[in-house]
């Protein structure tokens, strides 16, 4: 039970530490770039329904939680988000509205640890989608000339090393 309480309250300072950076416009976590209006209101919606399901987990309030993972859900298939065609991307995305699905139904079964498994794998899908998203798309793009490769995203990306290139 206790160990239980400290988990939860770790989830909660972390995701309010990333909501205060997020919102705050911190150039580490939005890579320095301002993304597009759209984009910009569904990522807030995400963290709002993120933190309804939070205060649903740690109130156990399962009608909260369910509300909470039932938006997330609608945001996560929101077409907006289909304009990327990177494959890992949708993965993620895929694999997001897979575990929203499941915080749904723990909450049906008022299942107080399976939805809190799932809130903490749908975060961490969160974080590796925003890593791959800011670490390897825009690295991705960069096409001035350089002595490291990008890692390829299409086979044209993937043209054989010079002299001086060093692949990674």
């Amino acid at each position: 039970m206790m160990s239980r309480r400290w988990t939860t309250g770790f989830l909660l300072l972390a995701l309010a530490g990333l909501t205060l950076r997020y919102v705050q416009g911190d150039p580490q976590v939005g890579g320095g770039k301002t993304p597009h209006a759209a984009e910009t209101a569904l990522m807030r919606a995400k963290v709002g329904s993120s933190q309804k399901i939070l205060e649903g987990l740690v109130s156990k309030d399962f009608v909260e939680i369910k509300a909470g993972a039932l938006e997330l859900k609608r945001i996560c298939q929101a077409t907006e988000w289909e304009g990327h065609t990177d494959s890992q991307y949708s993965h993620y995305r895929q694999e997001l509205v897979r575990q929203t699905s499941k915080l749904a139904t723990a909450a049906d079964d008022t299942n107080l640890d399976g939805a809190a498994f799932a809130y903490f794998n749908a975060v961490t899908i969160c974080i590796h989608c925003h890593d791959h998203c800011r670490d390897v798309l825009k690295i991705a793009k960069i096409k001035k000339p350089s002595k490291i490769i990008p890692i390829p995203t299409t086979d044209s990306d993937d043209v054989p090393p010079g002299e001086q290139t060093n692949r990674r």
